[in-house]
């Protein structure tokens, strides 16, 4: 390949040392002004004052090979040197400042233009070009100054193109993206922080508390407290639930500082029922309160036998505390208790019984009509007979006087049953009237028809209960004595004496002994 020619791979122009001028140059034509002139044809050339960039005329080969001294004669040393706005008629835009070609790299050297093919061609056809006398040029003065430019004094500058900013815009376009990575890398950091302080900070708002008291000494009151307070334990509760009760009902500052006592003393225990404590106890203190016998509260209420229901209610009251009116309330409904009958009557059974503190009047209730209801069922009584034994067991109940008497009681009322005689007592119709309080009747109360429960009147027993049999009454209907008898009468209510009779004349004659006792005693009445 010749002169002019450039074997593929070969470096590109301007890379090698200015000084070695054993290769000529050969810059490509580009489609734009190059950064220093083409030297011009043999004519001299005015300054150019085209606006767009022209591309000259290829001249003749003659004229294409001008000598470095002709070319300096042909260019006045004062010419002045075109500027980018006589070429492209643009003011000059910003680049930065050119650098000497020894400080430009081979990296960033911008690459060169690359010519057409077509004017490469035609120049290696029409021999030495201009191109080749500016190598010659070039090599000339670099080999007598090793260091000289293209801009010396020997021969005038072209107009300088603008070079490309590649490699340094490259740099500052990758700056700002680098920086914007370390900006997000640091807002994302700064937004994990703030997460998980808002995190943290919201759990320690709502379980900070919890945490703190969970290790920190449990509250307590010192000493046994002031004032009065009546709690309850319930059948079945658990340490932990008698250790609330007590913190709820002011007797302890902390649950915890109770139940540790119960976990340090596995055998303590509680018994069901109502204590009596005090207010703002130390933990110790209501334990001990707790286990000592005299704190608990017990109502005791004795119902004697033959009470009537009116009189069952009044004593309830009296003796816990409940106001009547409660209890009336609490047996308006019998059939809450599985009773038979419309009422409760007769089936409160009268015994002594043994109530907590806070026990209610239905739960009073309701145990005295289990205690009946145990007194049949131990007895093997029928359940379709109950309501009927209960009634019989009233009537002997309030007539018998001296539980020593109830079987022969009994045995009078069944016999006069068996034969279909009236059972004429006078305990029935004191019933029916509501009047407690006498022990006789009057023929007119023994007549009235009125009254659903006189037995002089109506026969067989009476309509229901008339007052709250025991357990000898029962056993008398049950087990009635051996006899024939068809009356008795009570001499002696103050010694319980009675006299039975098989015969009406036997009985008048103990009745004249039992009128002769009510004027001895007028306060009974007559």
């Amino acid at each position: 390949m010749g002169r002019r020619g450039r074997p593929p791979g070969t470096p590109e122009p301007g890379s090698e040392p200015f000084g070695d001028a054993s290769e000529p140059i050969e810059p490509a034509v580009p489609p734009t002004p190059p950064l220093r002139s083409t030297p011009a044809p043999e004519e001299p050339v005015d300054p150019p004052t085209v606006k767009q960039p022209v591309v000259p005329e290829r001249p003749a080969a003659s004229e294409r090979e001008p000598t470095r001294a002709s070319e300096a004669e042909r260019t006045p040393a004062s010419q002045p040197e075109p500027t980018f706005e006589d070429i492209f008629g643009t003011p000059t835009p910003d680049a930065p400042e050119p650098e000497l070609p020894r400080a430009e790299s081979r990296r960033s050297r911008p690459s060169e233009p690359v010519a057409s093919e077509h004017a490469t061609s035609s120049s290696r056809q029409d021999g030495p070009s201009a191109v080749d006398a500016l190598a010659d040029a070039v090599g000339a003065s670099t080999s007598q100054t090793p260091w000289a430019t293209a801009t010396s004094a020997s021969a005038p500058e072209s107009p300088r193109a603008p070079r490309e900013r590649a490699p340094r815009p490259e740099k500052a376009r990758k700056a700002p993206r680098q920086r914007s990575g370390r900006r997000g890398g640091i807002v994302i950091i700064v937004a994990l922080v703030a997460i998980l302080a808002a995190v943290f900070g919201g759990g320690w708002l709502l379980f900070g508390p919890a945490i703190i008291d969970r290790f920190a000494e449990p509250a307590d009151y010192e000493g046994a407290g002031t004032g009065e307070v009546v709690v309850r334990i319930e059948q079945g509760w658990t340490g932990a639930q008698v250790a609330t009760m007590l913190e709820e009902e002011g007797v302890i500052a902390d649950q915890e500082a109770f139940y540790d006592l119960l976990v340090a003393d596995p055998s303590i225990g509680f018994q069901p029922g109502s204590y009596r404590l005090a207010l703002e106890m130390s933990a110790q203190a209501a334990l001990d309160a707790l286990q000592d016998e005299s704190s608990r509260v017990v109502l005791q209420v004795t119902i004697p036998e033959g009470f009537v229901i009116q009189q069952v209610f009044a004593r309830l009251a009296e003796q816990t505390g409940i106001a009547e009116a409660d209890i009336v309330q609490a047996a308006s409904d019998p059939s809450a208790y599985g009773v038979p009958g419309s009422t409760l009557e007769g089936w409160l059974f009268p015994a002594t019984y043994t109530f907590d503190g806070g026990t209610t009047a239905q739960q009073m209730l309701q145990a005295m009509v289990d205690r009946m209801r145990q007194a049949l069922t131990d007895r093997g009584v029928p359940q379709d007979q109950w309501q009927e034994v209960v009634t019989f067991a009233s009537l002997v109940e309030r007539e018998g006087g001296p539980t020593t008497n109830f079987p022969q009681v009994a045995r009078v009322f069944q016999n006069r049953l068996d034969i279909g005689m009236l059972l004429q007592s006078d305990a029935t119709v004191h019933y029916g009237i509501g009047d407690f309080g006498v022990i006789t009747t009057t023929d007119e109360e023994r007549a009235d028809a009125n009254n659903p429960y006189n037995t002089y009147v109506y026969a067989g027993l009476p309509v229901g209960p008339i007052g709250a049999p025991g357990d000898a009454a029962i056993d008398a209907v049950l087990s009635p004595a051996e006899g024939d008898w068809l009356y008795f009468v009570t001499v002696d209510p103050s010694t319980g004496e009675t006299v039975f009779s098989n015969t009406l004349a036997e009985h008048n004659q103990a009745v004249l002994r039992f009128q002769q006792w009510l004027r001895d005693n007028p306060e009974y009445g007559s």
